[in-house]
């Protein structure tokens, strides 16, 4: 603070400790030593005039500071410690203070005291020159009328309706309610969703798992009743259930709100009705179908006009040229059971294998199930194996996941074994869904000729292109490129088949 701040200070000090001292025991001693406005001048005194006060104490007290002694209390108030003082007023006889008492400034640890009187007040012939400290201070004084009641009737209309309030206007009203609403509601809304599943976070009981610590930070029930509360009652919000406030508050709470507006939101509140839906309902096209009602059933095609279907002969076996597609629905009833869906021989038997086979697998861990297509080329003179007189295997394998597509593995049938169930084709588990299968072999795709360590799926389903160069990047999608499986298995179920083609599932 500068010299000035601190001779303000001490003199608002002063002031305070002799308004409260014995010396001002009536309103006549503060009046006495007051000023006032008189014929234009300042007058010390009371007495007829207007009382002037003055913004600060060194004003007011100016008689102060032009004392004798005011270049050493300006010096005073510089020196004093004012965290370890106190300001003291004697009221008794002294012989050096006529006017019988002494201002004490008293500090604190030890420090020095200082004397003070001669400072606020001028004694002897000077007395009148420099008043007691107190002008600043305006005295209050009862007074009282004595009215007759039954007179002052006879002359005052007691019914001023002029004087009463008007109220609140609805819209002052209605921004008063929400005001208040958004002050008592909790400032922070409840989560009810840590974990982002989509769902309110349930323990046991079915409710809410963080009802309660919701309750010690913001319920005014419960800071109520419970000596754990996070917040104080003062500081507390409405509580949210009806079923855990207390008495107080058990038609208090945030569900009352809400079951009160409830009623008036139901346009809102009501789930919105599914979108119409015109699309056509499928019919059935065909007049009949095969259908397998049992397991281990089966049917055998032949032709009746000649020893072979067109194709599959065994001792000429054309589809390793012409290549082959198979085509079915498949519902699928249980987990577990796995087998020959369609065969033309047996690729895998010991003696004489031959043909090529579309087979369901099930993986006993996961209990998901797969499918394969596996056909076997040992006829080089077809031009079809790139080593004559080879048995190769083609199966619908694709590299995925990180594992690549085995190659020369597949020249003998325990290759087969080395095959990742997980690259064959999962089929979804829906035991009510129908599923159309489609198996296709087409031998000009060269598989031999592909690149063994690519897992991109849709390389081996033939849809990126391979210019030779060995890299695929950048990634370029195709119809048809020539490199990939020849034996490929796709499946499409009845739902989405239909829902493609613009019908209603």
């Amino acid at each position: 603070m500068t010299p000035q701040e601190k001779l303000e200070l001490l003199l608002d000090l002063v002031a305070e400790a002799l308004i409260e001292s014995p010396l001002v025991l009536t309103p006549t001693t503060v009046e006495n030593n007051q000023t006032f406005i008189r014929n234009g001048l300042l007058q010390k005194g009371a007495g007829e005039g207007v009382l002037a006060l003055f913004q600060k104490e060194i004003k007011a007290n100016q008689e102060d500071i032009n004392s004798e002694y005011s270049t050493s209390f300006e010096g005073l108030a510089s020196q004093i410690d004012f965290e370890n003082y106190d300001i003291s007023v004697e009221v008794q006889p002294d012989n050096d203070y006529p006017s019988g008492y002494k201002v004490m400034i008293v500090t604190f640890q030890n420090l020095p005291h200082y004397d003070i009187t001669n400072f606020v007040q001028s004694f002897g012939d000077n007395f009148s020159t420099n008043p007691l400290n107190v002008s600043q201070f305006i005295p209050l004084k009862k007074q009282s009328s004595i009215v007759d009641v039954e007179k002052a009737e006879d002359y005052l209309d007691t019914n001023i309706f002029e004087l009463l309030p008007t109220g609140d206007t609805r819209q002052a009203r209605i921004i008063r309610f929400f005001q208040e609403l958004n002050a008592l509601l909790p400032p922070n809304e409840p989560q009810f969703d840590l974990d982002s599943d989509g769902f309110v976070d349930r323990g046991s009981d079915n409710n809410w798992t963080g009802s309660l610590d919701y309750s010690k930070d913001n319920s005014i029930s419960y800071a109520q009743d419970n000596q754990d509360a996070n917040i104080d009652e003062e500081d507390a919000f409405i509580h949210r259930l009806k079923q855990t406030a207390n008495d107080t508050n058990s038609t208090r709470t945030i569900e009352d709100i809400y079951n009160t507006i409830e009623p008036y939101l139901k346009d809102i509140l009501e789930d919105k009705a599914p979108p119409q839906d015109d699309r056509p309902e499928y019919q059935n096209q065909s007049s009949g179908y095969l259908q397998f009602r049992n397991l281990n059933q089966g049917i055998i095609i032949r032709n009746t006009n000649q020893d072979f279907v067109e194709g599959l002969d065994p001792n000429n076996p054309t589809y390793l040229e012409t290549g082959f597609t198979i085509t079915m629905w498949v519902r699928f009833l249980n987990k577990v059971s796995e087998g020959t869906l369609f065969n033309f021989g047996n690729p895998l038997r010991d003696d004489n294998p031959f043909g090529f086979t579309l087979e369901t697998l099930v993986d006993e861990d996961s209990e998901k199930r797969y499918l394969r297509l596996l056909v076997l080329d040992n006829e080089g003179i077809h031009g079809t194996n790139p080593y004559p007189n080879v048995s190769h295997w083609y199966d619908s394998h694709l590299g995925i996941n990180g594992n690549g597509k085995l190659m020369g593995e597949l020249n003998s049938s325990d290759g087969l074994d080395l095959v990742d169930i997980t690259q064959y084709l999962e089929v979804p588990t829906d035991f009510n869904e129908w599923y159309f299968i489609c198996a296709t072999y087409n031998p000009d795709v060269n598989e031999r000729g592909s690149q063994a360590d690519t897992d991109i799926p849709e390389y081996w389903l033939n849809h990126i292109v391979d210019d030779g160069t060995g890299t695929l990047i950048p990634i370029e999608f195709t119809n048809y490129s020539g490199y990939g499986n020849r034996s490929k298995v796709e499946i499409i179920s009845r739902t989405d088949l239909l829902r493609a083609r613009g019908f209603k599932v």
